[in-house]
């Protein structure tokens, strides 16, 4: 008898459920929902949605914002012109290489950063606000501060060079050197953001795992590499893409200490600065500049898309 009532219940209420009133319900509840995000879908679509919509419309013609004619239908062609251009495949081997050696060295340092940060240090709220603040300061006035410190001749890590006697190095000028100065300065610049991130995640895993496997003998390595890493992957994995994203869309550090030309011998020429190139020279060719940020838009996305895999594979797996 009560399993006929609990059954004839829930006929009932999914009878209610389906019931006009409540369909109407359902789908006022449903409309204030999207009243409430239309004012960001519209500001996403005009500024956001519709600007990279009229970017790809433009790679498709030989467009000049000089030009206050018509705009002639070229079709593949800026393409066709971009690949075929050995400039690009170095600015792509640049980016690549820029890639390579600043996320994985911004995703370590932010890492042990942020165990460092969780545990019983001293003054712990100065060292945070010391590698926090890197991030919210104006890039132009932090560049120009570093740039100071890269000086051959007077410059902060010269004359600590010096002092120790070693030879001093031309960190702006020397092609060996300029992608590794910039480098260093976007970690220091970045490398905040992502500690806060770590901090979070690390909050969020129960100090009693580590507890326990202290009790059976574990060391602080181990519990690292068996408990909190596997925790912290979806965090960083999410750390990864932002970084990665970063990386590719790199322009203002390289633009603001070695110029449009990307330095000595192009040795820092990013895709960034090559699309400015295109774009924004005195012979601009907004056509080819915005078929460089489509094909650089198309690499991110790429990206993004197999880490968004990465990271549900991994969701599924904790599960």
């Amino acid at each position: 008898m009560e399993v006929e009532h609990s059954t004839y219940q829930e006929a009932t209420v999914k009878a209610q459920s389906h019931s006009p009133i409540q369909r109407m319900k359902r789908g006022w509840f449903i409309g204030q929902a999207y009243l409430y995000v239309l004012p960001a879908i519209l500001v996403l679509g005009v500024f956001s949605y519709l600007p990279s919509a009229f970017v790809f419309y433009m790679s498709l013609f030989d467009w000049s914002f000089l030009n206050q004619g018509d705009q002639p239908y070229v079709g593949l062609s800026n393409y066709t012109y971009i690949f075929q251009h050995v400039a690009f495949w170095q600015s792509l081997q640049v980016t690549l290489l820029y890639v390579l050696l600043s996320v994985p060295i911004h995703l370590i340092l932010s890492l042990l950063l942020g165990l460092c940060l969780m545990t019983g240090i001293r003054a712990k709220a100065f060292w945070r606000l010391a590698i926090f603040s890197p991030f919210i300061l104006p890039m132009v006035a932090t560049t120009t501060i570093w740039y100071w410190m890269f000086d051959p001749y007077h410059g902060l890590f010269d004359g600590i060079l010096r002092l120790l006697h070693l030879q001093t190095i031309d960190w702006l000028g020397d092609p060996h050197w300029i992608l590794l100065s910039i480098i260093f300065y976007t970690t220091w610049k970045s490398v905040g953001f992502s500690v806060v991130i770590f901090m979070a995640g690390l909050a969020n895993i129960s100090p009693s795992l580590g507890e326990a496997a202290r009790v059976d003998g574990a060391n602080s390595a181990q519990v690292l590499r068996h408990i909190t890493w596997p925790l912290l992957l979806p965090i960083t994995l999410v750390v990864l893409l932002l970084g990665t994203i970063d990386a590719f869309k790199m322009f203002q550090p390289v633009f603001l200490f070695v110029g449009a030309s990307g330095g000595q011998a192009n040795a820092a020429r990013t895709l960034g600065l090559y699309l400015y190139a295109q774009g924004f020279s005195d012979n601009p060719h907004d056509g080819r500049g915005a078929a460089i940020s489509v094909i650089l838009f198309l690499i991110v996305f790429t990206i993004a898309v197999g880490q968004f895999g990465l990271t549900r594979r991994q969701n599924h797996s904790m599960e």
